[in-house]
């Protein structure tokens, strides 16, 4: 499982726990289309075995999970 933080303070804060920082497009640091890429690398360096998620290297497992910190209203 692939974790993107969407927003820079929630990767700044679980920065053992997510894989790319999707905040950086709100901030201006990067574009839409560089973040993507970014992301689209990162997926074939997963499948290919040339990386590992946070999670495999830390020998965490999950189901699939859509995370949100915030409480559930």
């Amino acid at each position: 499982m692939i974790k993107v933080a969407t927003r820079h303070d929630l990767a700044r804060r679980w920065h053992d726990l997510m894989d790319i920082n999707a905040g950086t497009i709100a901030t201006g640091e990067k574009t839409i289309a560089d973040v993507g890429w970014e992301m689209f690398q990162f997926m074939l360096d997963v499948a290919s075995g040339r990386k590992k998620t946070w999670a495999e290297q830390w020998k965490l497992a999950n189901q699939l999970v859509l995370f949100n910190p915030a409480p559930v209203t």
